[in-house]
């Protein structure tokens, strides 16, 4: 059972005390993932640790709101490539006053998804042949169970939120994916349909 909160519908999932025994672990977490806003704590060991590293992907493959908090105090032996393209808050680990900006800054990202999934819906009702992403396109995008059949329905534009990537960004997608072109939104917008 989730706890919720009295003065409003949030509710929290933490793993370690919201998985009942007896139920598996693996499709409990990874539905929860799917379902919710993420807050990746990331401490000096962060990348050492497989679940939290299977998380991140899954958040990444769903496309879910999520940011980082940066927990770091010494040393990080291993950067997680997948933790960019999504914000940042900086914290102290022995503080808690940076807490509501975290918050905020969560709600700021479920705000974005939600005006970015209307955009979107819009846009399909309009027959538009576009795939869109509610972040900045990078390698694990193209992965994404979403993105990579839309390839095989004729749909090679993949638009994003402003602002446009670099060239260094684009020219390493396109490398992969030499068929797509990313255009944010803006850009996309400026093209004729």
């Amino acid at each position: 059972m989730q706890p919720t909160y009295k003065d409003g519908d949030l509710a929290a999932f933490f793993d370690a005390t919201n998985i009942p025994s007896g139920l598996n672990f693996d499709e409990v977490l990874e539905h929860y993932v799917r379902v919710s806003a993420v807050i990746a704590v990331q401490t000096d060991s962060y990348a050492s640790r497989e679940w939290c590293r299977r998380e991140i992907i899954e958040a990444k493959r769903s496309s879910v709101p999520l940011i980082v908090v940066n927990c770091v105090t010494d040393i990080e032996e291993r950067g997680f490539p997948y933790l960019g393209n999504v914000p940042v808050v900086r914290m102290d680990p022995s503080a808690c006053n940076r807490i509501p900006m975290v918050i905020n800054r969560l709600l700021d990202e479920v705000f974005k998804d939600f005006l970015w999934r209307c955009r979107v819906q819009l846009g399909e009702s309009h027959g538009i042949k576009a795939v869109f992403l509610p972040r900045a396109p990078e390698l694990i995008s193209l992965v994404a169970t979403r993105l990579m059949p839309t390839l095989q329905r004729g749909k090679h534009i993949v638009v994003y939120p402003d602002p446009p990537l670099g060239a260094e960004e684009e020219s390493l997608l396109t490398s992969v994916a030499p068929k797509l072109r990313f255009l944010c939104y803006t850009a996309w917008l400026a093209e004729p349909h």
